[in-house]
């Protein structure tokens, strides 16, 4: 598959329309249609930033191959999902503080992993506390 193929069905698939594609890379609406029917070709930067709107690959959009993200396991559990979702929600210092949370907890010892949330007082005295409990959290 070419890329100007590539580029209509991986528009399609996330329901994009061309004018809308356009307008996230700051195009003009007939660009993406010029690109579409094989008439234009992309700077490699703006590749770069088509790759990222769709989320795949340079090679896959190219037609180079069918794999779609090569460095990204193929299942994620749903807690991953949701890990990434706020995380993608947080501001440069926020995800900064949730690293550096992420490293504490990875450096805790085996006994440590008991849930912090049963016991009020184990949670209170965390040295990294959280403003609420999990249930409370809402998406």
């Amino acid at each position: 598959m070419e890329f100007h193929e590539r580029l209509k069905q991986l528009r399609k698939e996330k329901k994009m329309t061309q004018a809308a594609l356009a307008k996230n890379l700051t195009y003009g609406a007939t660009a993406i249609s010029n690109y579409e029917s094989g008439h234009n070709q992309p700077s490699i930067s703006d590749l770069k930033k088509i790759a990222s709107i769709f989320n795949v690959s340079l090679d896959y959009l190219l037609g180079v191959n069918e794999i779609r993200r090569p460095y990204e396991p193929d299942k994620k559990s749903d807690d991953y999902e949701i890990l990434i979702e706020y995380f993608s929600k947080l501001d440069d210092r926020g995800k900064k503080e949730l690293l550096l949370y992420i490293q504490w907890l990875s450096s805790r010892s085996e006994d440590a992993f008991s849930d912090p949330y049963a016991n009020d007082t184990t949670f209170q005295n965390s040295s990294l506390q959280v403003a609420q409990k999990p249930e409370e959290f809402k998406l």
